[in-house]
This record gives structure tokens, C-alpha cells and sequence, in this order.
């Protein structure tokens, strides 16, 4: 794993290779997300960032400090509930018309300005089974994994097809059974199939998305035990009680801190090993394929063909 001083060094030499950049942030309200975004604006001599979240109001003293850490940045919120689909391709048709006005000065033009980062770290836990959305999907998996699809579904066209990247935060290298039928895990959830299932479809999913685009690279990222605070804004209750209190704080002293991770993300985001191709990377940075997810892609073109039915849908 290379130390967190080379990749900082790392990082501090994208201004002389990236002097502006545009990049889409999904999830980045807190965790992970959040300290990429920062990394990004710290890093990046005239950033572009355009947010999606769930409430301005509350991002509003982060949006605040990302104009303080660069004042020559642009931060751009947009205001959804990505935890259904429609409100997604909303969401991403007002980022679409955004682009497409900033790329003619401010007046309306068909051609969008391009995407160098779709960065993609929405999610969350459930505990005691499925709790279903409105629109029939878990509420877990429509954040990890359907939200994440379509956001890169909708928005690869105005990704930089000579480099641009597609990042999603979640468990690339975790890949695990596919419950070929039950893809939606109606009848067999659990916390860990959900988790290695859709490991694996998500990551069969930037397959089929790299092979369609060569010009792009897609990473399906694993960020290690990390402390966000993530276990405790997932749980409710008594339980969510015990983990904001108790196993929250405990965790933080023996994992790893967002900033350093978010460094990290950074880092992985313009690292010219994953300039096109769908790359699992787990957390020392290394990709790694394994026995599960080689012996899904040994069937490319049965899984293609299941994801591109989805894809088109």
C-alpha cells in the first residue's frame, strides 16, 4: 500500500497535470464522499464541482468550507432524494441542462461540457431486512447499487471520453454469490448477501459500462474499515444508539480516519492505471479479481446480457 505522504505527494502534483477539473459528487454530504470532495478542492487549482445531496441547507456550512479551502472553485449543490430512481433522472437531466449552460457561457447550447470524475459513494445499512422505498426497491440497494448504476447510466455521455473516470465507493474485491434467481433479493436478504451479491453486480455492471466505452475507466473501490460514523446514521433506535455512542468511537481509534481515505480516493480517481477498464481495487490500492467474481466474468457474456436488460430498462 503506498504511505499516505506519497500519495499526498501524489495528489499535490495533479495541479501541474490537472490544472481544472470538472467532477460529479453522489453521497458526498459526509464520510468518505465528503473528504474526496475536499481533497478534490484542495488539490485541484480551479475545481469544478457539481454535488448532489439531499438537503442544501444542511451542506450549506460544507459548502462554505470547500470555499474557504479554494476560493478560486466552483461548488455547484443540487438538491434530491437519490434514494428513488425517478428523482435520480431528474436530478441528473438538471446536471445535464447545468452543463450543457456553462459550456456556452450561459446560454442554452445542445452540447454539454464534459465530466472528467463520476464520483459515487451514496449508502446505507439495513439492519433488520428489507425496507422498501416507494418504488418497491430496498432502500439499501437502491443507494448502493441501482442509484450508483443509474447515475453512470445517465451521465456517460458527458463523461471525457479520452480519460474521464467513473469511482464508485462501496466493496470492489468483496465480490460474493450471485442469487441468480432472486437478483433482487426479494426473498433471500440478508446484511451479507446483500452486501456480496451486489458487490458483484455492481462490479459486472462497470464491465459491461467499460466495455461499451473504452475511453473511460471505471473503479469499483474498497476503502477498508474506515471511521464515517456510517454504522450509527444507518441504524435506528436502540441500536443506533449503541453505535453512535459506543462502537462509532471505539472503531475511530482503530481504523482508518475519512481525510487520510479521501487522500486515497483522490489518489485512485487520476491514476493512470485505471484510464480505461473496470478495475475492483481494495484498499491497499491494488486490483484484485477474486475466485467469485473470476468465475462470474467467465460467464461475460451471460452477465452482460443480464445487465444490459437492465441497463436499457
Amino acid at each position: 500500500m503506498p504511505s499516505l505522504p506519497s500519495v499526498r505527494a501524489s495528489n499535490n502534483a495533479l495541479s501541474t497535470h490537472h490544472p481544472s477539473s470538472t467532477a460529479v459528487f453522489v453521497g458526498a454530504t459526509s464520510g468518505i464522499g465528503l473528504a474526496t470532495l475536499e481533497a478534490f478542492a484542495t488539490h485541484i487549482p480551479n475545481p469544478h464541482a457539481l454535488i448532489v445531496g439531499r438537503t442544501r441547507v444542511a451542506f450549506a456550512p460544507h459548502l462554505e468550507n470547500l470555499r474557504t479551502i479554494n476560493p478560486k472553485g466552483t461548488y455547484t449543490f443540487f438538491e434530491s432524494d437519490i434514494s428513488l430512481i425517478a428523482n435520480i433522472d431528474a436530478v441528473c437531466a438538471e446536471i445535464t441542462a447545468y452543463l450543457s449552460l456553462s459550456s456556452a457561457g450561459g446560454k442554452p447550447d445542445s452540447k454539454a461540457a464534459n465530466i472528467d470524475l463520476l464520483f459515487t459513494s451514496q449508502g446505507s445499512l439495513s439492519f433488520f431486512g428489507r425496507h422498501n422505498t416507494p418504488e418497491g426497491l430496498d432502500l439499501s440497494v437502491a443507494l448502493r447499487y441501482y442509484g450508483r448504476v443509474r447515475f453512470t447510466q445517465l451521465l456517460l455521455p458527458h463523461l471525457n471520453h479520452k480519460g474521464g473516470r467513473a469511482l464508485t465507493v462501496l466493496a470492489g474485491t468483496q465480490e460474493g454469490k450471485i442469487f441468480e434467481d432472486d437478483l433482487d433479493l426479494e426473498h433471500n436478504y440478508r446484511l451479507a448477501n446483500a452486501a456480496n451479491h451486489f458487490a458483484s453486480l455492481l462490479t459486472l455492471s462497470y464491465d459491461a459500462f467499460a466495455a461499451q466505452n473504452p475511453g473511460i475507466g471505471f473503479v469499483h473501490a474498497f476503502p477498508g474499515l474506515t471511521s464515517t460514523g456510517f454504522l450509527g446514521r444507518s441504524a435506528t433506535g436502540v441500536l443506533g444508539v449503541l453505535m453512535r455512542w459506543a462502537i462509532d468511537p471505539v472503531l475511530g481509534l482503530f481504523v482508518a480516519k475519512a481525510g487520510d481515505v479521501g487522500e486515497r480516493m483522490l489518489a485512485l480517481a487520476f491514476d493512470e492505471r485505471f484510464a480505461h477498464g473496470s478495475s475492483p481495487v481494495d484498499e491497499k490500492g491494488e486490483v484484485v479479481v477474486n475466485a467469485v467474481l473470476k468465475g462470474y466474468r467467465g460467464w461475460r457474456r451471460r452477465w452482460w446480457s443480464i445487465m444490459g436488460r437492465f441497463l436499457s430498462g
